[in-house]
């Protein structure tokens, strides 16, 4: 509804007004009276009218006073004027100061007011509807201004432009008035960033991004300062300029009060949690791509020093480094350790704590941490342990891993996977079989080559097979030909390499008398073939 305010000092012409036209039907609302210009000038900014009634003649501040004071204000509502005064001058004036009508109250009549108040309303309409058109062609023209900046900054950090001259042309062209002699690259990125865009929605995480590359580049920096943008990968990059080379506790000073400013931004806001990588400052535009891959690189450090951090290019520069001993030389305590379940974590952190003293690069941690994966996966295979069992029925580990931004978060993984590993082949262990089952296994053990039945195992027991097949699975928790399948094929991994024997020769020792059966089975169980197994190893 259109909100109307009825202003005039005489209560029983403010009551006339009321009660002259069914205000509601017609789509108005009428809001509190006010008796004189002090009071309207109170309550137009208490109840933001969109349309005022006002009388001219009124004691102390008078109804054209009023009008002045609420043009000054930038009033966007409407004034339509009620007096008893039939004169040219009145009226001149009060059209002057922005009233849109001028009516007199000795003469109103419903008609008269409807019609005023209607033409008005169109007015306020019209201008409603310019006003958003203006707004959404600001907001387009913003757009692109953003998105030209973006375009630009990324072929000149990605070293597509490294010629200074165009390159301060085209930051002028951009209204990017930042110095250019000296500059510093800051890359922010925010820490789990694919389970946010999941948890909020890919739309709504978007969004929240594009505020906040507005508000930093509002609140914190500005065109002639600097300017940050989104790089497309999910990360913020700051291009900070200078006239003249800052000093060092200048420089340490602002990128501090900065890199702060924008991550209390993001966790008091948006309950977000950001690292910030920043590069050694650079001495030439056109070299800024360089110093784009240190800030990177710093931020990359958040794998060895940890997430919420403000790491600096000359702190990550010394992980460089080899490990100095292999993963085969730690594999038999970690086999030892899944024997004995508790020494899991102190072994894993131990490891872990080493490679960090090492300063081992990288790459490195990486391919260790896949060997990890490697050595689960194999233990997982040998003890039969199906992968909703140990990972859950989720991603790979492998994956899991390669999406975790922290050595530590890969460390805790990896230790609680090796210890439900442990608990799972310790249990099996523990489990004791019923003496019927227990002698059917060991004759299975014994007699994999030979053409097993579930009949002939029932018979060596003196068993019914019917009786024999319910109580086999309730025993092992699998049927007979699944367990007589696993048995022959930790058989084949054996034969596989221990001997030079041919693949489909090793099929026929396990029993398995159907090459392609067997290859099949193989890779069901193992996640490989046998000729991968046995590369192997």
């Amino acid at each position: 509804m259109v909100k109307v305010m009825i202003v005039d000092d005489e209560y029983y012409v403010r009551m006339d007004v009321r009660t002259l036209i069914p205000w509601e039907q017609k789509g108005f609302q009428l809001t509190e009276d006010a008796v004189d210009g002090q009071d309207a000038l109170q309550k137009i900014s208490e109840l933001g009218p969109d349309i005022v009634l006002l009388d001219i003649s009124m004691p102390g501040m008078d109804g054209i006073t009023l009008l002045g004071r609420l043009r000054e204000q930038g009033f966007a509502g409407k004034i339509i004027v009620l007096s008893c005064h039939d004169d040219f001058s009145h009226v001149k004036e009060a059209l002057l100061l922005g009233a849109q009508d001028y009516l007199l109250k000795h003469n109103l009549a419903p008609d008269m007011l409807e019609k005023a108040l209607d033409s008005v309303v169109r007015k306020l309409e019209e201008e409603r509807q310019e006003t958003e058109q203006l707004y959404k062609w600001k907001a387009a023209a913003a757009d692109s201004q953003q998105m030209y900046r973006r375009n630009f900054l990324q072929q000149m950090l990605q070293g597509y432009m490294t010629q200074p001259e165009p390159i301060r042309e085209k930051l002028k062209e951009l209204e990017l008035t930042f110095p250019t002699a000296y500059g510093v690259v800051m890359v922010m990125q925010i820490h789990d960033a694919a389970q946010e865009k999941e948890r909020r929605g890919s739309r709504a995480f978007d969004q929240v991004k594009t505020r906040l590359e507005e508000r930093i580049n509002t609140a914190f920096i500005d065109p002639s300062t600097g300017y940050c943008c989104e790089n497309g990968e999910g990360q913020f990059v700051f291009l900070l300029g200078f006239a003249e080379m800052p000093s060092f506790l200048y420089l340490q000073n602002l990128l501090y009060a900065l890199s702060s400013g924008v991550r209390g931004l993001l966790q008091n806001d948006y309950q977000l949690q950001a690292s910030i990588g920043i590069s050694r400052h650079c001495e030439a535009i056109g070299e800024i791509a360089d110093y784009y891959r240190q800030a990177q690189e710093a931020l990359a450090g958040v794998f060895f020093l940890g997430k919420g951090r403000v790491i600096h290019y000359s702190e990550i520069t010394d992980y460089v480094n080899r490990p100095t001993a292999g993963f085969k030389e730690v594999e038999l305590q970690l086999l030892a350790a899944v024997k004995e379940g508790g020494r899991i974590p102190a072994l894993i952190g131990d490891i872990h704590e080493d490679l960090m003293r090492q300063k081992v690069s990288m790459e490195a941690m990486r391919n260790i941490h896949f060997e990890f994966v490697s050595f689960i996966k194999k233990l997982q295979r040998d003890h039969g342990i199906a992968d909703q069992e140990l990972f859950g029925g989720g991603a790979s580990p492998y994956e899991v891993i390669n999406q975790m931004e922290t050595g530590e978060e890969i460390r805790l993984y990896i230790t609680g996977i090796l210890e439900l590993a442990s608990g799972i082949i310790t249990s099996r262990s523990q489990r004791k079989l019923r003496k019927e089952i227990a002698t059917a296994i060991a004759y299975m053990q014994e007699h994999y080559r030979d053409n097993l039945s579930l009949e002939i195992l029932a018979a060596h027991i003196n068993m019914n097979s019917a009786y024999f097949s319910n109580l086999f699975k309730k025993e092992t928790d699998e049927n007979f030909v699944a367990f007589l399948q696993k048995i022959r094929i930790e058989k084949a991994k054996q034969l596989l390499t221990g001997t030079q024997d041919k693949v489909y020769d090793i099929a026929a020792q396990v029993g398995i008398d159907n090459y392609h059966y067997f290859c099949k089975t193989f890779k069901q169980l193992t996640g490989m073939t046998p000729v991968q197994y046995r590369l192997l190893g």
